[in-house]
């Protein structure tokens, strides 16, 4: 679901290793089991992206929060970072179908055929620079990232966006506070793996929760807006809460979670998978809050 610049590969060594070491695990092949485990392209994967997809628009109201309604309309270009799956993208394209729509992802999961007329793909890195020109975009959007790019990487990915972005243009940044509030000690075990297991690879996960600070130092950028949306999970979070739950739950189960998160824990899978099965009883007795966020600005005219 995203773009990474790096030294991780997707493909396999061209040197077969020796069995005997086989469970000697190079750094290399640690990262690409992490990047695996988060830009999965399994279906199940791509099922949970789309359900996020209409999860995060029930509760901001909107599949989006920068003021482009009236452009989308009337006709103009948009562009999409780390498109995954596509799910915003083929809503807003069959929506606004007066609009020419372009998404950029490191994996082509998004769809090679069927796809509304308005709408095109492209397999790139954003951190290798984007091939497009200055001043292209009315609309540059990048959501849910933030396991994706360092700190570093999200100045030049910003920079990008807004580099792309028409001077009056809009830009918008999305995604979620890596953290939770009020979880219960599973859930704060098993998320807590998952954050520490990215911090080790130089990622920040809570630097997306307060993005809008890198965002306002960029040049040519107006104020920051700051949207904020909230959700308890589970039961007493109502059907947001349950839908949450159940993706959450999928999830952990995925066989690459399990073989990633139970290693990082160091125990064994089937005592992770018991956990897991803890999960739904501890989430009728808790109030985990699940925050989202989006940021918003316009690109200004050069000074």
């Amino acid at each position: 679901m995203g773009n990474i610049k790096s030294h991780i590969k997707y493909k396999q060594p061209s040197i077969k290793k020796i069995p005997e070491f086989d469970q000697i695990e190079s750094d290399q092949e640690r990262n690409e089991k992490l990047m695996d485990f988060y830009l999965s392209t399994s279906i199940d994967a791509i099922d949970r992206s789309h359900i996020y997809h209409f999860l995060r628009a029930c509760i901001f109201q909107s599949s989006f929060s920068s003021p482009v309604e009236d452009k989308l309309i009337q006709g103009c270009k948009v562009l999409d970072i780390g498109c995954g799956a596509a799910t915003w993208l083929l809503e807003l394209s069959t929506k606004y179908k007066n609009s020419y729509f372009y998404g950029v992802d490191i994996k082509p999961i998004y769809p090679q055929e069927i796809k509304p007329y308005n709408l095109e793909f492209i397999k790139a890195d954003v951190t290798d620079r984007l091939s497009f020109n200055d001043d292209e975009f009315d609309f540059t959007h990048v959501e849910f990232m933030s396991f994706v790019f360092t700190s570093n990487q999200w100045d030049f990915v910003l920079s990008e966006l807004i580099r792309v972005t028409k001077p009056g243009g809009y830009i918008e940044v999305a995604g979620r506070r890596n953290g939770y509030v009020g979880e219960g000690p599973i859930f704060r075990k098993l998320t807590d793996a998952i954050w520490l297991m990215y911090s080790k690879q130089g990622i920040d996960v809570k630097l997306m929760y307060n993005l809008d600070s890198k965002f306002e130092l960029q040049p040519n950028i107006g104020k920051v807006h700051r949207i904020e949306k909230d959700f308890i999970t589970g039961p007493n979070g109502g059907k947001i809460g349950l839908v949450w739950q159940d993706m959450s739950i999928a999830y952990f189960k995925s066989k690459l979670a399990i073989q990633v998160i139970s290693k990082e824990l160091g125990i064994s899978e089937e005592e992770f998978n018991n956990m897991v099965k803890n999960l739904t009883e501890e989430f009728k007795q808790t109030r985990a809050e699940c925050v989202h966020v989006r940021f918003w600005a316009q690109k200004q005219l050069s000074e």
